[in-house]
């Protein structure tokens, strides 16, 4: 009871902190339109402080001052907005990308303390060098250099002392501001603020837990292991934990140092050809990409080989948004504005009050606006701002993984064109953009697709001829029941007829491809010769081709 007391103490201090805040910056209307001003009354001489040049700024340059005193989770709050351009306007996302994450280091004794509470030993212990001069501050931790007992390189990342607590506060008043928007402002019935708390609040969990980001190093690396052209660091397993993370050290050269880059030797052109064709394999392939691409986070080793550093800010791509993409990519290919909006549609990102043919009109002007322009001319930051304007024109509300991978590929290709302004990375998506739309609708993926369903549609097959038994029953008996509000009950006989041939006739394809799956798994072999899994693949994709033919005959699909 007495730790309940203390987090509400702490949190009513904190809510009345806040509310100062956003006073001081002119922002204390927000409290009385999501009902707080009451609640959180403040003294009137708080008010009278604020400074006359505080209202000169735009409220855009107000919004990120306001979060930048606020501190950590709203920080990285702004961090994240500032890559939504379908939910706010242009200014305001210029205005949030500027927001700094700098904060004054943590005392040496501090950060021993958190060392030695998380890897369980003395600091001398487990280093036998440590650097108490941080390479670099922020505002959740912080990045020193140090060796290992065995005479290895390391950098070790400590999380600052009691930024947890305060992230977990603040995220519990973020969810309290979303419910109260949702509920008092005309945007909350156009967007949903509590889910957007909800996946903000997962999205920091994983960035405070340093153990994630050590795993998404290391699933990166093993999807690059095979790739010469680049290094990502190893993870110190041995000295990693939930607020320390130690990784190799790499002494490379910044990106962003192209007279260095120079000096060493390094071919840019085909270093910015590199990381064009690594960063959108990982996004288009391997559906988890570093979605922070900045030269601060990469460097370039004496021998050519492109490093990737910092994996706190991870994209994922799920296979059916990858999908989603490739189509919306044929779409513009093509110039076919319904099929670009047929995509989007199936990502649910689209509010039912959207006008379509507003939509498809605002694609095909876009489309018109880049069709004839060649691909190594085209600007990527002006095209995805065109593209992010129109879904904030329409209220539509992409995927948080489709406005990563956006804000990933500016960063990107303004690297890219740094190092060499002849490249663009639209000219580098468009072959693997090829083979992505290749690989979707290949016989093996399809075939893969047929296998990974196959329990599924088993369970279907297994209970379906009960369901038509149990419905010719009814029939029989009398008792089927059907609405229907047009005539023709004379043919509802015949059509039952045909649905049942055609039942029987799916059951069939499904155990024919059920079959091929079985095969496949057996490698059995057809008179020595052809594979029986493709043999049974065949023949149902032959007899399902003939049963929506059939039905697209009848008229009654």
């Amino acid at each position: 009871m007495l730790f309940g007391l203390r987090r509400r103490y702490r949190l009513v201090k904190r809510y009345r902190e806040i509310a100062r805040i956003l006073t001081k910056h002119g922002f204390d209307y927000v409290l009385n339109q999501v009902g707080l001003a009451e609640l959180i009354a403040l003294p009137r001489r708080a008010i009278g402080r604020r400074p006359r040049e505080v209202l000169k700024r735009s409220t855009p340059e107000r919004l990120r001052l306001v979060l930048a005193e606020l501190g950590p989770a709203f920080i990285k709050l702004g961090q994240i907005i500032s890559t939504r351009g379908d939910l706010l306007a242009p200014e305001y996302i210029a205005e949030l990308e500027r927001l700094q994450d700098d904060a004054p280091p943590v005392a040496p004794a501090e950060i021993r303390r958190v060392i030695e509470d998380e890897l369980g030993q003395p600091l001398d212990n487990l280093f036998a060098t440590f650097d108490h001069h941080p390479l670099a501050a922020a505002s959740i931790a912080q990045v020193h250099r140090a060796t290992l007992p065995d005479g290895t390189t390391v950098v070790v990342k400590v999380q600052r002392p009691g930024v947890r607590e305060l992230i977990d506060l603040d995220i519990q008043i973020l969810q309290d501001f979303a419910r109260l928007a949702d509920r008092h402002t005309a945007w909350g019935r156009i967007y949903s603020f509590t889910d957007m708390a909800a996946e903000f609040r997962n999205t920091i969990a994983e960035e405070t837990d340093f153990r994630t980001e050590a795993r998404h190093a290391d699933t990166i690396r093993r999807n690059l292991e095979n790739d010469p052209r680049v290094f990502i660091p190893r993870v110190q397993w041995s000295h990693t934990s939930q607020r320390v993370l130690t990784l190799e050290y790499v002494e490379g050269t910044k990106l962003s140092d192209l007279e260095a880059l120079e000096a060493a030797g390094i071919n840019r052109a085909r270093l910015a050809r590199t990381l064009a064709d690594v960063l959108l394999k990982q996004m288009l392939i391997d559906g988890i990409f570093h979605a922070d691409p900045h030269p601060g986070n990469m460097s370039v080793l004496p021998d050519g080989r492109l490093v990737f550093l910092d994996f706190g800010i991870i994209g994922r791509l799920r296979s059916d948004h990858r999908e989603y993409l490739g189509q919306i990519m044929l779409g513009l290919i093509r110039k076919n504005a319904d099929m670009v909006i047929r995509a989007v549609l199936r990502t649910g990102a689209v509010p039912e009050t959207v006008n379509l043919d507003e939509l498809r009109r605002d694609i095909e002007r876009l489309h018109q606006k880049y069709y004839d322009v060649p691909l190594n001319q085209i600007e990527v930051a002006e095209s995805m701002q065109d593209f992010l304007a129109l879904a904030y024109r329409h209220r539509v509300r992409l995927p948080t993984e489709l406005t990563m991978l956006i804000k990933a590929l500016v960063t990107a290709d303004g690297v890219v064109r740094m190092l060499d302004p002849k490249i663009s990375i639209v000219e580098v998506a468009k072959p693997l953009g090829r083979r992505l739309l290749a690989e979707r609708f290949s016989v093996a993926h399809l075939r893969r697709v047929w296998q990974e369903q196959l329990p599924e549609y088993g369970h279907v097959a297994a209970r379906l001829p009960f369901q038509v038994h149990e419905v010719l029953e009814q029939l029989s008996r009398g008792r089927l029941r059907i609405r229907q509000e047009n005539p023709g009950l004379d043919r509802l006989s015949r059509n039952i007829t045909v649905l049942t041939n055609r039942v029987i006739l799916t059951l069939l394809v499904i155990t024919l491809f059920f079959s091929a799956g079985l095969f496949a798994r057996q490698e059995l072999v057809l008179f020595g010769a052809v594979a029986a899994a493709d043999a049974t693949f065949v023949a149902g994709a032959v007899l399902g081709a003939w049963l929506v033919l059939k039905i697209l005959r009848s008229g009654l699909l």
